[in-house]
């Protein structure tokens, strides 16, 4: 069961994996399955998560889970994906008419889960991620790590591309230690939409607060060394 835990959660980091083995269905059906219609990932074993309307963003929902919360993207929806405590999609996203990632229906997401960390430093936790991953998507090709803080913890973030069906797909994955846990949020998109996405996916990561430890800043900035 342990095995097939990790699997799901390395799944879940590459979004290609899915859109292949959905036979170019996006997550369970050309739209997903909305969480708020669905309720909460059943293989989680958690209750369905509630989301509140923030003041500090200006009316723009948060996701509270039971270990942390977060702002997601205006106008991402809340879906489910397997492995995952939450998943988040852009119902609006458009490709180019006839394009590869138009034939597959692909939509932008984030996904963010968990496991044990049993003892790993970071640095081992996230050589562990990328081994697991390269394993399940072979063609995988990660271009970058950089340190970085999430909900007051340090961080690596991790940048990689990916070709598959025809799709330049973009790959970024923030892996944060917290406690006796290790969380990774990841975020899936193409080539041609990162430009567009990515101050927002490090926005999102910027936006994390573990529930347990309030008194915890958001990170400031996106990585160490950037603004």
């Amino acid at each position: 069961m342990k095995d097939m835990k990790k699997l799901l959660i390395i799944t879940a980091i590459v979004v290609a994996a899915i859109v292949i083995a959905g036979a170019s269905l996006f997550f369970f059906g050309k739209k997903g399955i909305p969480a708020d219609s669905a309720g909460a990932p059943k293989d989680t074993g958690r209750p369905p998560m509630e989301q509140t309307a923030s003041k500090e963003t200006g009316g723009n929902p948060s996701y509270v889970g039971d270990d942390f919360t977060f702002i997601p993207p205006t106008g991402w929806i809340q879906v489910r994906l397997p492995g995952t405590l939450v998943s988040y999609q852009n119902p609006a996203e458009i490709h180019p008419k006839g394009s590869p990632a138009d034939k597959i229906n692909f939509k932008s997401y984030i996904a963010v889960s968990f496991d044990n960390a049993n003892g790993q430093t970071l640095d081992a936790v996230v050589d562990l991620v990328k081994r697991q991953t390269q394993s399940v998507v072979p063609a995988i090709v990660f271009t970058s790590i950089n340190d970085g803080m999430v909900g007051g913890q340090p961080a690596k973030f991790l940048e990689a591309d990916l070709l598959m069906q025809d799709v330049d797909f973009k790959v970024m994955v923030a892996v944060v230690l917290k406690g006796d846990k290790y969380f990774t949020i990841s975020y899936n998109t193409t080539a041609e939409k990162w430009p567009e996405y990515r101050d927002m996916f490090y926005n999102v990561a910027a936006s994390f607060k573990f529930k347990n430890d309030p008194s915890a800043p958001a990170s400031s900035g996106y990585l160490k060394g950037e603004q």
